[in-house]
């Protein structure tokens, strides 16, 4: 088994979390949760993280007791057998065929604000960005996780600053109850768009094994970077409807730069499109490092050729990284040819992940002890709650899982003996 180096501690592991959930969405989300729900949006991302919490609890605890690079799919494999695992791996790794090449062209967008450029250039300004990204998954997690702790601060100050200028406390005053069906109806609707901003507690449960203490700082990392991301947009959407810098989708995607431009003047909209793309960058990054831990990990399974094991200088699996940066890569041109919306992108990813949450927090009911067993009945029941807002999308992710698992069983046949499960404890 190859180890890779234990360099993060939780006050690196809050900022991974943090730019893991906060990039592209929150450029975006925010806004749109306001133009679909109004002034209940803020207890649509109330119910939302009360959603998420409990899922984020069981990864928590999961990670913590069996760190390891594979992720979901280790914990999925302890509990079903390899053949799952494999699976899982094969589920999570087709999310590059659809999730990455979106976010890589929101950030390479801000690129054409910065250069004031036209839209031609996103195609070549998203090659670039990908080259970066690579670069920055092949020199090691410890200079990543320097940087991400660098944006994080930044991150975090420019949202205190706004909240100070812009009379957060004031805001207060757009929240408002729902208090009918009709109104309890628009409220949850919107929480099937706010979801989209938690999907990556996946990506960050590989890198459990490159904590100093998985038992102590994985979970604080996790919980922790959580607290913080919904204190974040919590805030954001509070002066986004007071300021009213929502509407259409054209103004939902410029709605932080209207909100800073209304707030600090239009001379401050480059200096946010350079800390967009910042954001942006480190949040697709962190995607790019957790797919290439995967891959290292099927490797070793056996699932994927072995030259993908090897780590370089850094502690970075540099091969299993270009296998990423090349799928990526196909997917970025592929979007840019068919035509395809962003949206079905997202949605597909949407699916692909809820799966991949589904089955942890089953396979959490077997690893688990019985006191941690309700808050994985709980996780359970809020996934199967968000497929409500999914819907037909969920079809990519089930077919993937579906014929993954088929190619698992054919390449291997069943064994006398069974594959090795954890007792229950």
């Amino acid at each position: 088994m190859t180890h890779y180096k234990k360099t993060l501690g939780p006050l690196q592991g809050i900022a991974m979390t943090v730019t893991t959930f906060i990039g592209t969405g929150l450029m975006i989300l925010p806004a749109m949760s306001v133009s679909q729900a109004g002034s209940f949006a803020f207890y649509a991302w109330l119910i939302t993280a009360v959603m998420i919490i409990p899922i984020a609890f069981i990864f928590a605890a999961l990670g913590s007791k069996y760190p390891s690079a594979g992720g979901a799919s280790h914990y999925i494999g302890r509990a079903f057998g390899s053949r799952y695992e494999k699976a899982v791996g094969w589920l999570f790794l087709s999310i590059l065929l659809v999730g990455p090449a979106v976010a890589i062209k929101v950030a390479a967008a801000y690129l054409t604000i910065i250069f004031k450029t036209s839209d031609e250039w996103i195609l070549i300004f998203s090659l670039l960005t990908l080259v970066g990204m690579l670069i920055f998954a092949i020199i090691g997690m410890q200079t990543s996780a320097r940087f991400q702790t660098g944006i994080v601060i930044v991150m975090i100050g420019t949202i205190i600053w706004l909240c100070f200028i812009g009379d957060i406390q004031d805001s207060r005053q757009v929240i408002e109850a729902p208090s009918n069906a009709f109104e309890w109806q628009q409220t949850l609707y919107a929480t099937g768009v706010i979801f989209w901003c938690f999907l990556g507690i996946e990506v960050m449960a590989h890198m459990g094994a490159e904590f100093k203490n998985p038992t102590r700082d994985f979970p604080i990392a996790l919980l922790g970077g959580i607290v913080i991301v919904i204190l974040a947009y919590l805030s954001l959407v509070l002066l986004i409807a007071w300021h009213h810098t929502y509407g259409d989708e054209v103004t939902n995607s410029q709605s932080l730069a209207l909100l800073v431009s209304k707030l600090m003047g239009e001379t401050s909209s480059r200096l946010f499109a350079v800390g967009a793309y910042a954001i942006a960058f480190a949040n697709v990054a962190i995607y790019i490092l957790g797919f290439s831990r995967m891959v290292q990990s099927m490797a070793q399974q056996g699932a994927l050729p072995k030259t993908f094991i090897s780590l370089n200088k850094n502690g970075a699996p540099a091969k299993a990284v270009l296998l990423v940066g090349s799928i990526t890569l196909l997917s970025i041109v592929f979007s840019e040819l068919s035509g395809w919306k962003m949206a079905w992108f997202i949605e597909m990813t949407s699916g692909s992940f809820l799966i991949i949450y589904t089955l942890t927090c089953i396979a959490a009911l077997k690893l688990v002890s019985r006191t941690i067993r309700p808050v994985a009945i709980i996780a359970l029941v809020s996934c199967s709650f968000m497929v409500l807002f999914i819907g037909q999308s969920m079809m990519f992710a089930l077919i993937v899982f579906c014929l993954a698992l088929s190619y698992e069983y054919m390449k291997a046949p069943k064994s006398p003996i069974k594959d090795s499960k954890l007792p229950v404890q």
